[in-house]
């Protein structure tokens, strides 16, 4: 192994310490905590949220916003990660999740999968988009019809 294979090495290394940290302290409802692990002009995808408003969002302090106020919806919120695979861009990982929620307002379980893909620059999470399936979403939110298209 090379100081370059070495150096590659130890980068993925991280890289993946810092994926694992992030679901931690998402599961804690730590968002203050999983910021830290983000670069501040962070982007946030969620592109089939049923909530227009996380669908993009750029900035720390944006997602912070967002997000702040997201966790509340949830009596419990824990993410069970299932898979970590880097990609073939040393900075991009692809990462499989299981959601485990209860929301507060409905009382009802939110279990969902999903996949992220994360970006990384300088050793922090740049950007993160995660992909769902938001019928599950809705059911468990007690959502009786489908929400308005955005505009395009």
């Amino acid at each position: 192994m090379t100081t370059t294979d070495a150096t590659f090495a130890e980068d993925r290394a991280r890289m993946r310490a810092v994926i694992e940290s992030f679901y931690e302290r998402t599961s804690a409802k730590d968002l203050d905590s999983v910021l830290k692990l983000c670069t501040d002009d962070l982007r946030m995808r969620i592109p089939f949220d049923p909530f227009v408003s996380v669908r993009e969002v750029v900035g720390k302090e944006a997602v912070r916003a967002v997000g702040k106020p997201a966790l509340e919806w949830y009596d419990s919120y824990r993410q069970i990660v299932t898979g970590i695979e880097p990609m073939l861009d040393p900075d991009v990982w692809l990462v499989t999740v299981k959601g485990d929620l209860f929301v507060r307002s409905t009382g009802r379980a939110y279990r969902n999968d999903y996949l992220t893909v994360f970006r990384f620059r300088d050793g922090k999470i740049a950007e993160w988009t995660t992909y769902h399936d938001p019928i599950r979403q809705m059911v468990a939110f007690g959502a009786t019809e489908l929400p308005a298209l955005a505009d395009a």
